[in-house]
C-alpha cells in the first residue's frame, strides 16, 4: 500500500506509521495501563511487531498513524481501518501522556482524522469499539460528536463493550 495520507492542524502532525515508530508504538501499547485498553491485552514481542507492521504495508484499507507535536515529539498513534465503501473503523489510538502533557490530545487526534476521513478518503461515517468502563476514552468519544449505538460484552465475557457511531 502507498500510504501517504497526512494531516496537520499547525499543531499536531499525524504522518503514515514508519518501522522506527511502529516499534516506539509497541514499547507504549505494552504498559500495563494501555494493554487493558485493547481486546487483545498480551505483551507484544518485537517480532509480533515487525511481522504485523509487514501485513499491515500490505493492507489498502488499513491507514496507521503516527502523531506528532510541533517540536517532532512523538505522541503515539491512531488508525482508520476496515473501510469499506463510505465508512471506516476508528482505533488503535494511544497517546503517551508522559510526552503529551495535559488532556485533550485524544480528542484532538479524532477530530483530525475525522477531518481526514471526510475530506481525502471521501468517508461520511466512523465507528469504534471502547470498552464501557474505559470512561476517558468514552468521555472523548463522545464529545467529538460519537453515539453509542449498541452495548455488548467483550468476547472473553469479562466486560462490557459499546459500538460508537459519528456522521461526518
Amino acid at each position: 500500500m502507498d500510504h501517504t495520507l497526512t494531516c496537520t492542524d499547525g499543531e499536531m502532525l499525524l504522518c503514515p506509521l514508519s518501522p522506527e515508530d511502529s516499534e516506539k508504538y509497541r514499547r507504549l501499547r505494552n504498559h500495563e495501563c494501555n494493554r487493558r485498553c485493547f481486546l487483545f491485552s498480551g505483551i507484544i514481542t518485537a517480532d509480533a511487531q515487525r511481522s504485523w507492521y509487514g501485513n499491515y504495508l500490505k493492507k489498502d484499507d488499513d491507514y496507521m498513524f503516527s502523531i506528532y507535536n510541533q517540536t517532532g515529539q512523538f505522541l503515539g498513534g491512531a488508525a482508520l481501518y476496515n473501510i469499506q465503501a463510505d465508512t471506516a473503523e476508528f482505533g488503535r489510538l494511544l497517546i503517551d501522556r508522559t510526552t503529551a502533557g495535559k488532556g485533550g490530545t485524544g480528542r484532538r487526534v479524532l477530530m483530525l482524522l475525522c477531518r481526514l476521513a471526510k475530506e481525502q478518503l471521501r468517508l461520511s461515517r466512523l465507528h469504534l469499539e471502547v470498552f464501557e468502563d474505559n470512561l476517558p476514552a468514552k468521555k472523548t468519544y463522545e464529545k467529538s460528536g460519537f453515539i453509542c449505538k449498541k452495548r455488548y460484552l467483550s468476547p472473553d465475557g469479562t466486560r462490557y463493550l459499546n459500538y460508537m457511531e459519528k456522521i461526518l
